[in-house]
């Protein structure tokens, strides 16, 4: 069953995904660190085993490990940009959406009400309805 989308529920799910680009993006940040942190351990352990005289099949291990946390953090870029992007994306389409619901707030709410009834109240044409000038043909049975 689908859920019922309302003003209030697209507001609730503008904050939400506000805070998950937030959220992702400190994510990214800590990632980023710890590649850093793993490249220059990476650095040292190969320095240190180069000195020692470690076999290069150890060193390779090393290397390629630097090498996966080094692609890693090439990419978090992209990924902090994008995300940022799209944070900004969201606030400004909730405050798009505001703006537009302060105009229409009042049709909205009343239109929410009429949809809500299970009957109209009147069946009586409004004055605004018997001044229009379309004409309509009615059909025999």
């Amino acid at each position: 069953m689908a859920a019922k989308v309302t003003y209030e529920s697209v507001r609730d799910e503008s904050d939400e995904l506000t805070l998950m680009c937030e959220e992702d993006f400190a994510t990214y940040e800590r990632i980023g660190k710890r590649c850093e942190r793993e490249i220059g351990k990476g650095d040292w352990l190969i320095a240190e085993l180069t000195a020692r005289g470690a076999g290069p099949g150890l060193l390779a291990w090393i290397t390629r490990c630097k090498e996966n946390y080094g692609t890693i953090y090439s990419e978090l870029g992209q990924l902090k940009q994008n995300t940022k992007a799209q944070g900004e994306k969201v606030v400004q389409a909730k405050a798009l959406l505001e703006a537009g619901q302060g105009v229409y707030a009042r049709q909205a709410k009343d239109m929410e009400r009429v949809m809500d009834r299970d009957f109209y109240l009147s069946d009586a044409v409004d004055s605004e309805d018997a001044s229009a000038h379309e004409v309509y043909e009615t059909r025999g049975a």
